[in-house]
């Protein structure tokens, strides 16, 4: 005998004490010794399924405040079935021991199935019993038990067992169940709603309804069982109870970004449309009578959320607008043409109340909407960064630490920032590489950014496969004997500097590494004898001359706006973070607003940190409403990841927080918000593209800290950190964003029935790591999932088809890795009619589109990664007017090309891939897009590097032009070189072939970016008239250039060259430079020289 049934039969002489957790203990034992002598087949997990059942209903039974008297009845129905099945097993046991198994499976399984059927409120005292306790725990009034997070755990696993019991009346199919299916559709829909809200904060006030609900609910679901005549009376009470929980409740859901919210619904009921039948037409001419006032309550909403202050009977009314919009919403995405009539008769009675509560108690409030214009300012840092620049370059030739330390906001990175791209820092050291440490870091993300920066170019996939240890040597094999610089930013603790130090070597080179950190004792740490430089808080001088400069006052301010503002910067408390915040919060605003502003300033006894929360509250409040929500989505983000603006753009977009203007397109009114966000010192721009509008945008921690608190607090995003299948259970959630561990469990699964927003965020850009989270995508229960961006995940080696039960998707965003096949998208796609962005990313890739995919006329930017080509034609392309974004399409040269992108008239980006196949003669030869009126990025590649004398005919809006591997010859550059707007233009790898580049004269009128990169180019010259705005110019691996124009020394607006890998160039780079000293006498003009990757580009070549 095994001893786990010794053990059982040491426990059935306590059973007659009949208490509660030895009946549990029993039960479980029973269940385990079912489990070891039959190996977990399905009996006995439909037998495990009821036992919770049972533990689960005296766990609630007990919350209620019963005692073994009232569940007499129940606990003596339990006993009986533990030690029946005790008994039973026991036996098992022993004919196994006894080596008489004849029959044995059999006689088990069918012992089993008789413990289940007992437990199944199928005989009529059974259910009477269950029903009983369930009255009694719902008179239960004054018992208050504690609403702790295991009271919720109790009453939500109890929820689950009748849910699973409701299933099941639906699989009996009864001619009772039958009569109220429609009713029992409505209570499973309700009862999955109670069991969502369970896990959500500040419901404490809704407890006693929450329980009472629970026990009317068990007991309806129990008489269904046994066909009580009391059935339809109790399901009508239950609707009202259910009614009366959801209105509470929904007076919690997410307030801030409510005024988009209703754009989208308001959207959504345009959409509904085609509803056949008698009711039909009533339906279409209510919905636009609903529309009309919901219209009228939006503008009205998007004046009260602007309001920092609302009175009470304000607050009320938009509460009110709020919980209608939501209840349109759910009726419109749940209900059916019969379900949708009376339930539109309510939600219109309820505005139409609203709407007359509104024009009697609201009075005009005016809001104005501004867009300030200034750029960065710094004040206090030339000292500090002059003295950490000379000890950077002098001193002793062994590795050096120095360490920048002090509080939060003081401008630590700012000062580390400026150092680092100071061109005698950058002359100085051969090679310089940043790595923003945090709080979160590896070792292995730590060593892959420093070597990313010791390449000076993208990293190899190899790179990715390597363990720490081969990636520490792979770095010291790029240091040794070189100069280096690096800069480990936001250190919190010795252990990240321990994990790096031996992947340094010290070759007596005068090698630096600068630190940042709040914490001096870490900075001691890593080195006592380092040199520490303290960041102080600013002066008042400083910190006014902080402000005006933010916020551009002059000699003409008046004397009282210049007292406010000495007041304001000096109650800063030398915080330059606070200071900014609170410029862009006074930008344009009247003299109220300061006067308002200092006197929240006025208190003095706030610590700095929390005064400086203070201050983020503040100007949050005053941000316009349409703000708000895209201000907290940068919560979503982690701490150290640049956040990509126009992914970011898209998702305001897909959420429907950017308001529709008619004077502008919507991605355009998303880049203002952008714009304004920056502008009011709230987001940092990291990168600048090359048109130098935002590329990559980052956050402040403590801002980013203080969006995580409000979407915590306004229940408008939530985030988990890895063990999805732990802390992931059902709850109202209408955002989340979860950071993957590379040990999730692959069975990983999302249970949130009203989730709209589904981010995965992970600070890796790697297909390596990326890879590695091998998290499957199983589906989050929701049928309103809007937004679903899994680009940080390896998904699968197919397309995810539980994908397209989602119907509302907005922006659908997947990463695919199948190495040399071809994915197939399912036609199935199209369902998404919603679908405004689709993006599919993978290595090695092809993708193989659907003809239906033109049938989603929602759709603005569909974008397959750079290593994927796909493919178009005229016969299977319909018109498709509201398409934006394409990428990568492969195309053959020529009409075919043309015929097909004339069904795209407003496209503005296009890349592509040219396929020459054979000979190319004719039409072949000729490139027209000259009709695109609204195209302005263009990227064009030839996948077969070989000569074809091709013409091109561009649209003269471009304003972005990349080509590559065209071996055409310089004279074909007069394609190119008289667009009028054109801004930007990359020639990159063979786009021209040829030793000599004349250009004539007046060449690219507005062109402000010029980059040649590994071209075979020898002499390049041209005439003083051409380039006339170039800002910037960047050369890279031009190895046989020798001479370049020395009119750009004489070009005034030109700021940056960049220099890289062009060896035989740089004595007339150098002449440039000196030129342009003489004619300027200033150093504005600034000229990098990248030392050459001989090392990464042999490896890239393995």
């Amino acid at each position: 005998m095994t001893p786990c049934a010794l053990a059982l039969m040491g426990k059935l002489g306590l059973a007659l004490l009949r208490g509660v957790e030895i009946l549990v203990g029993i039960m479980d034992s029973v269940l385990q010794n079912l489990r070891d002598l039959l190996q977990y087949t399905v009996p006995v997990e439909d037998l495990e399924i009821n036992a919770t059942f049972l533990k689960n209903f005296i766990l609630f039974a007990m919350s209620r405040g019963l005692d073994h008297g009232q569940m007499k009845d129940l606990l003596i129905h339990i006993e009986a079935l533990v030690l029946d099945g005790a008994r039973f097993t026991f036996m098992s046991w022993y004919d196994l021991y006894h080596k008489q198994q004849y029959g044995l499976h059999r006689k088990m399984m069918n012992n089993i199935y008789q413990l289940i059927d007992r437990i199944k409120p199928y005989e009529s005292h059974v259910g009477r019993i269950y029903v009983a306790v369930l009255q009694e725990a719902s008179k239960s009034e004054l018992y208050h038990h504690p609403f702790t997070r295991s009271h919720r755990v109790v009453l939500g696993n109890f929820v689950d067992s009748l849910l699973i019991l409701l299933a099941d009346l639906f699989v009996l199919g009864t001619s009772h169940v039958n009569k109220f299916y429609h009713q029992m559709q409505n209570l499973l829909e309700e009862m999955t709603f109670l069991r969502t809200i369970l896990r959500e904060h500040h419901i404490e006030t809704m407890q006693h309804l929450i329980e009472v609900v629970i026990c009317d609910a068990g007991i309806l679901i129990f008489n269904l069982f046994v066909e009580s005549e009391d059935d339809g009376a109790l399901i009508e009470k239950l609707e009202l109870l259910f009614s009366d929980l959801e209105e509470k409740f929904k007076l919690i859901l997410p307030q801030t970004s409510v005024v988009g919210f209703v754009d989208s619904v308001l959207g959504k009921m345009k959409l509904v449309s085609g509803i056949d039948g008698d009711s039909g037409a009533w339906i279409r001419d209510n919905l636009q009578s609903l529309h009309d006032d919901l219209t009228y309550l939006r503008s009205l909403l998007a004046t009260l959320m602007a309001q920092c202050n609302l009175n009470e009977k304000l607050q009320t009314l938009k509460n009110r607008i709020v919980l209608i919009t939501k209840e349109t919403d759910f009726v419109l995405d749940s209900s059916n043409s019969q379900t949708l009539v009376w339930r539109l008769n309510t939600i219109m009675e309820n505005v139409k109340l609203t709407k007359a509560d509104a024009l009697e108690t609201y009075s005009k409030m005016s809001l104005e909407r501004e867009i300030p214009m200034s750029n960065e300012h710094v004040v206090g840092l030339d000292d500090a960064a002059r003295r950490i620049t000379d000890v950077l370059e002098r001193g002793t030739r062994h590795v050096d630490i120095i360490s920048i330390v002090g509080m939060p906001g003081l401008g630590k990175t700012t000062l580390a920032k400026k150092v680092y791209s100071d061109p005698a820092i950058t002359l100085h050291f051969h090679i310089r590489s940043w790595c923003h440490v945090s709080q979160v870091y590896t070792k292995k993300n730590m060593l892959l950014e420093i070597l990313r920066g010791a390449c000076n170019s993208k990293l190899l996939d190899k790179h990715f496969l390597m363990n720490d240890d081969d990636l520490a040597e792979e770095l010291c094999k790029h240091l040794k004997g070189k100069r280096y610089l690096f800069v480990l930013d936001d250190v919190w603790d010795i252990a990240s500097w321990e994990s790096l130090k031996n992947s340094l070597p010290d070759d007596n080179t005068g090698s630096r590494i600068l630190l940042t950190s709040r914490d001096h004792r870490v900075a001691l740490q890593i080195n006592s004898d380092g040199k520490l430089h303290h960041l102080r808080w600013l002066n008042d001088d400083e910190s006014w001359k902080l402000l005006q400069k933010r916020l551009c006052i002059g000699e003409d301010c008046p004397p009282q706006l210049v007292s406010l503002g000495k007041e304001i910067s000096q109650n800063c408390k030398g915080s330059p973070l606070m200071v900014l915040v609170v410029a862009g919060l006074l930008l344009n605003m009247q003299q109220a607003t300061w006067e308002e502003v200092a006197k929240s300033l006025r208190g003095g006894t706030l610590s700095i940190t929390e005064q400086c929360r203070e201050t983020l509250e503040l100007s949050f409040s005053h941000l316009p409403h349409y703000l708000k929500p895209c201000f907290l989505y940068f919560g979503a983000f982690h701490e150290c990841l640049k956040i990509p603006v126009r992914n970011l753009l898209w998702l305001w977009i897909a959420e429907g927080l950017v308001e529709k203007t008619e004077r502008a397109r919507l991605e355009d009114v998303a880049e203002e918000y952008m714009m304004e966000l920056t502008q009011r010192s709230l987001v940092m721009v990291a990168e600048k593209g090359s048109r130098g509008r935002a590329k990559s945008c980052i956050l402040h921690d403590l801002l980013r800290d203080f969006c995580k608190a409000k979407c915590n607090e306004e229940n408008f995003l939530h985030s988990f950190n890895g063990n999805l299948v732990n802390t992931i259970e059902p709850r109202i959630l209408y955002g989340l964003h979860i950071y993957p561990r590379r040990d999730d469990s692959p069975d990983s699964r999302l249970c949130c029935p009203r989730l709209r927003t589904l981010l995965v965020v992970s600070d890796d850009e790697t297909w390596y790591q990326r890879h590695r989270y091998n998290i499957l995508y199983k589906g989050c229960e929701s049928e309103l999932l809007q937004f679903l961006d899994l680009k940080r995940l390896s998904i699968a080696p197919f397309f995810p088809r539980v994908v397209e039960l989602h119907f509302q998707l907005r922006y659908l965003a997947l990463a695919l890795y199948i190495e040399g096949e071809i994915l197939t998208i399912p036609s199935s796609i199209a369902n998404l009619s919603n679908l405004q962005t689709f993006i599919v990313e993978g290595s090695g890739l092809r993708v193989s589109l659907p003809d239906t995919v033109w049938n989603m006329e929602n759709l603005r930017q569909l974008c397959i990664s750079e290593s994927a080509c796909w493919e178009l034609s005229q016969e299977r392309t319909k018109n498709h007017s509201n398409l934006e974004t394409l990428s990568t399409v492969s195309f053959p040269c020529g009409h075919k090309m043309e015929e097909v992108m004339r069904k795209f008239p407003n496209i503005r980006r296009l890349r592509c891939n040219l396929v020459m196949a054979g000979a190319c003669t004719g039409d072949c030869k000729v490139l027209a897009l000259d009709f695109l009126s609204q195209l302005e990025s263009l990227t064009l590649s030839q996948i077969h590097k070989e000569f074809h004398d091709l013409s091109f005919h561009f649209p003269r809006n471009l304003k972005k032009l990349v080509l590559s591997n065209f071996l055409l010859p310089w004279s074909k550059i007069s394609l190119v070189d008289g667009l009028p707007n054109l801004e930007v233009l990359k020639l990159l790898e063979n786009a021209f072939a040829g030793k000599l580049w004349d250009m004539g004269e007046g060449k690219f009128p507005k062109l402000r970016f010029l980059k040649l990169a590994d071209l075979d180019i020898v002499q390049w010259t041209n005439s003083n008239e051409s380039f006339p705005c170039l800002e910037k110019l960047v050369l890279e691996r031009c190895q046989l250039l020798e001479e370049i124009p020395s009119h750009l020394a004489y070009i005034p607006t030109l700021q940056l060259i960049e220099v890289s890998d062009c060896g035989s160039a740089m004595g007339a780079i150098k002449q440039i430079q000196e030129e342009y000293m003489k004619s300027s006498g200033d150093e504005l003009l600034k000229i990098l020289f990248h030392p050459p990757q001989w090392e990464h580009l042999s490896s890239g070549l393995d």
